[in-house]
């Protein structure tokens, strides 16, 4: 009777409050874009570097310079980043220990110049002005410690609204949009977009200090929040955007299953516990659908619509979910235990699995990338 109203209260405890990045802007800031160096890694992103690139040069205020470093690329990913005008460099080979991604975004931030580092994923794109909102956002943390982006997901087709439930939970680990997070600091960050300025990354380690891990944004925020330095997490809505898994539902399976218990492991435990207790009690709301629906219909109604519409608020500023697809949560929620257990045997079972074409083994807490 009760299972909905504990789902209820979960769900805004939870997710309160989901910031975002500084929705004006001001043109005397824009000596800040000039400072930065954007670093992207790339393997294999033909079909989506030329997008990112074209967005930065539309940018009324250009970067100093753009460097796309080309992790063994087989496809036209180099020749597309030299066309539009990147400094491309070849990632040397790939070192025992290092992640495929941390190595390449190692090797760019050696071969930057700017005071601004900004890592960023092939597969997003800035909005207009999006750069300098997001210098914006960092200069109000007087341009210390970490910024860590969640691009805001647009999605065009069907499978790809699969991801919500990943989205929360990845949200949820960093500890920035429960009840309570104005009492504490961000624990972790967001995989797709990193900044900092270049004395906080040499004082953290840079990706070295995380060179095996899977999620690698995520373990380099923890990381410089042991090192004292302040970590701060938002939505990239307005700012900039990102399509993921765009080349089917496999690779919307895999590319979730890839790392997610891995990242798991490193949440803080009473997040870790907080969300399960949440995916627990959604899952039971699931469970019981069938009987709360055929005891009272009108009153199953009333309740499904609040949990869909509490919902339907939160993920909003994370992507463009229609209200129809947020009603599907228990669609969500069943595709993303089925992947989470995946990523579970392949994490402490399996020790291995395949992302971009490349065999991905965990041991001991380390990953190691192999061609």
């Amino acid at each position: 009777m009760y299972l909905w109203f504990v789902a209820m209260i979960l769900t805004i405890l939870m997710f309160t409050r989901i910031p975002i990045v500084k929705k004006t802007i001001h043109v005397r800031n824009s000596y800040l874009v000039k400072k930065c160096s954007i670093i992207i890694p790339a393997r294999n992103e033909e079909n989506t570097i030329g997008k990112l690139l074209s967005s930065i040069h539309m940018q009324f205020i250009q970067p100093l310079e753009v460097i796309v470093i080309n992790d063994g690329s087989s496809d036209r990913t180099k020749e597309l980043a030299e066309e539009r005008g990147a400094k491309v460099i070849d990632a040397p080979p790939l070192p025992n220990g290092w992640n495929g991604k941390s190595w390449a975004c190692w090797n760019g931030a050696q071969a930057s110049k700017g005071e601004f580092l900004l890592f960023v994923d092939s597969d997003t794109w800035f909005e207009e002005a999006g750069i300098l909102r997001i210098c914006e956002t960092y200069k109000q943390q007087q341009c210390q410690g970490i910024l860590t982006i969640h691009p805001y997901h647009k999605m065009e087709t069907a499978f790809e609204t699969l991801s919500m439930m990943f989205h929360l939970v990845v949200f949820a680990s960093t500890n920035v949009t429960h009840l309570f997070s104005w009492l504490c600091k961000p624990s972790g960050g967001f995989g797709q977009f990193f900044l900092c300025t270049r004395s906080v990354y040499g004082r953290i380690g840079g990706h070295e200090a995380v060179k095996g891990e899977l999620v690698e944004h995520f373990a380099l925020s923890q990381h410089a929040k042991k090192c004292g330095e302040s970590v701060e997490a938002a939505s990239g809505m307005g700012a900039i955007s990102m399509r993921m898994y765009r080349d089917g539902f496999g690779d919307l399976f895999y590319g979730w299953s890839k790392s997610f218990a891995s990242g798991a492991k490193t949440t803080n435990i009473f997040l870790l516990v907080l969300t399960s207790i949440w995916i627990a009690s959604l899952n039971s709301l699931v469970l019981h659908l069938p009987g709360m629906m055929w005891a009272d219909p009108f009153q199953f109604l009333i309740q499904y619509s609040l949990i869909g519409g509490c919902l339907y608020i939160i993920v909003r500023r994370i992507g463009n979910f229609s209200f129809f697809e947020t009603l599907l949560f228990p669609i969500h929620i069943l595709f993303f235990l089925v992947c989470f257990l995946h990523s579970l045997w392949n994490t402490f079972f399996g020790k291995k699995t395949i992302w971009k074409d490349r065999y991905v083994f965990i041991e001991k807490g380390k990953d190691e990338k192999m061609k």
